[in-house]
């Protein structure tokens, strides 16, 4: 697997990476060892791991698996979501040490941190997320959604305080949910390399790869008993996915020609980023997943449809709301 380098605080990171929301949770200890197993096997070294509102339980599948591997620590690098939904009354080191005891980690490798709320001091909500290295419980961090300005600004105060700058900004990303990635502020922050992107989202909660039944659940609905097709997925920010759904057959025709599964053509086109450094994959079966790590083979071939893939493209594209599942509607 290839790897691609962070910083000099962490090993290189695999390009292609494991977890999202409604992803580990979602499988039977035995499935989650026999998928973690073949994912080491196969040189995938990061884990994406959160604690979520809909699926509480996640860290503790993880680490039950691990567990049960006898994983070594120097084989694998966490990313650790935290959130701001009880942001700052709850600190940032507070909600890392819950995370860290249901992980059974001393540290993590990775802070993915969301971007700040109107009002906060951003020097000052750096300065906590920075401590969290200083004291051990992290050794880098990250970010998610902070908007081209944030990321200038927070990259500017890490320079001037002599703090580690952030080392990935996550960002939904797929070969219809571009417009926001490429587009103006952030393709210059990713050509220049002062940030590099962790790609989400690149099948579009599994629109893209067929399964068009699926979409979001909010957190009312949820606490009403409502439930998701297979799995809960993102907010449609921009009110894109029906056109998604539409034209998700020509995206598998074009995965045909090439030879490729629909789940191998995404992964390719968020592997073809330049700024890439690596891309999330949310599988449940270890058989998926050794078909998804093949999809580096045909990011050579993307040249071939390259004109019928940016055709794909749809306009409109809006970038993420803050997520709060106590207010969320």
């Amino acid at each position: 697997m290839e790897t691609r380098a962070l910083s000099p605080a962490l090993p290189p990171v695999s390009v292609i990476s494991l977890g999202s929301w409604n992803s580990f949770s979602r499988c039977s200890p035995e499935i989650l060892e026999r998928l973690l197993a073949t994912a080491f096997d196969r040189g995938v070294n990061l884990l994406d791991i959160g604690y979520y509102w809909d699926k509480p339980d996640t860290e503790e599948a993880v680490a039950a698996a691990l567990s049960a591997l006898g994983a070594p620590r120097d084989r694998y690098m966490v990313a650790q979501k935290l959130w701001l939904w009880d942001y700052p009354a709850e600190s940032f080191e507070t909600q890392l040490a819950r995370s860290l005891g249901r992980l059974r980690h001393d540290h993590v490798d990775i802070v993915m941190v969301s971007r700040p709320t109107a009002g906060l001091d951003v020097e000052a909500y750096l300065a906590e997320v920075v401590a969290l290295i200083g004291k051990g419980m992290a050794r880098a961090w990250g970010v998610t959604n902070f908007l081209p300005d944030q990321l200038r600004e927070a990259i500017g105060h890490c320079d001037r305080n002599g703090w580690p700058r952030p080392v990935l900004q996550q960002m939904q990303y797929n070969a219809m949910r571009r417009g926001v990635v490429e587009g103006p502020g952030y393709a210059e922050l990713f050509a220049s390399g002062e940030i590099g992107l962790c790609a989400a989202h690149i099948m579009e909660g599994g629109i893209l790869a067929g399964h068009l039944d699926r979409d979001r659940v909010d957190p009312p609905d949820f606490a009403q008993g409502v439930k998701p097709v297979d799995r809960n997925i993102a907010r449609d920010s921009g009110h894109i996915r029906e056109e998604i759904r539409a034209r998700q057959p020509r995206f598998a025709a074009l995965a045909r020609e090439i030879g490729a599964s629909v789940a191998q053509l995404a992964i390719a086109f968020a592997l073809a980023h330049p700024g890439l450094k690596t891309a999330l994959i949310g599988v449940t079966r270890p058989d998926q997943l050794e078909e998804d790590l093949d999809a580096v083979r045909f990011v050579a071939r993307l040249p071939e449809i390259r004109a019928a893939l940016d055709a794909l493209a749809i306009e409109g594209v809006a970038h993420p709301k803050l997520f709060n599942p106590h207010n969320d509607i």
